[in-house]
């Protein structure tokens, strides 16, 4: 059986792959607007295909999902609560996220196996052929971002954005998720506001 196809693009402007999970929640700020493009556990498998995240093989994993509904929807679960723990361990200090992404990372590496690439010049973990796979393939992303350098996270200078991304501009002074999203709303914004003053 050939896996569900992708309804949604999701978007890669976070500058690591842990930020762009975080970013599947579009305007965060504001909870009128705010979209949550993981809403099942297809969606998480389609956004580790696009993200170009090992997790397992698509096809499998959409019909174990279909076969074992209440087990994907767990998974389903704890994904979406690492996602909001990548957030809140780099904007809001939380020690109780980085304590679940360290055991989400623990328990990835438990379940994983060491195996050396096809030119047999490195080892990569290569996560479970279960619905387990995306979660711990997304445990190990949440984990190379926190102990790299966050000097250069940011989140979106729109009111209502609350997307996040790695600000490596030369001056280090981007404002925007995207110039010609947020950058331009908030521009043309400034500028009726101006005519109307």
């Amino acid at each position: 059986m050939t896996a569900t196809p992708a309804t949604t693009v999701f978007p890669r402007v976070g500058g690591h792959r842990a930020f762009d999970l975080v970013d599947t929640v579009h305007w965060r700020l504001d909870e009128a607007r705010r979209i949550d493009t993981l809403a099942s556990f297809d969606d998480v498998v389609e956004w580790c295909v696009q993200m170009g995240v090992d997790a397992g093989g698509p096809a499998e994993l959409h019909d174990l999902a279909r076969k074992e509904p209440a087990t994907a929807a767990r998974e389903h679960a704890a994904v979406i609560a690492l996602r909001e723990a990548v957030h809140d361990a780099v904007f809001a200090s939380s020690t109780a996220a980085v304590e679940l992404i360290a055991r989400e990372h623990v328990d990835a590496l438990g379940r994983s196996d060491l195996r050396r690439d096809d030119t047999a010049v490195t080892w990569t973990w290569r996560v479970p052929d279960d619905l387990s796979g995306p979660r711990a393939a997304i445990a190990l992303l949440a984990h190379d971002l926190l102990v790299s350098d966050l000097h250069a996270a940011r989140r979106c200078g729109d009111d209502a954005c609350g997307w996040v991304y790695l600000d490596t501009s030369p001056r280090h002074n981007r404002v925007w998720c995207t110039a010609a999203g947020c950058g331009n709303r908030n521009r043309v914004a400034r500028h009726q506001a101006r005519k109307k003053s």
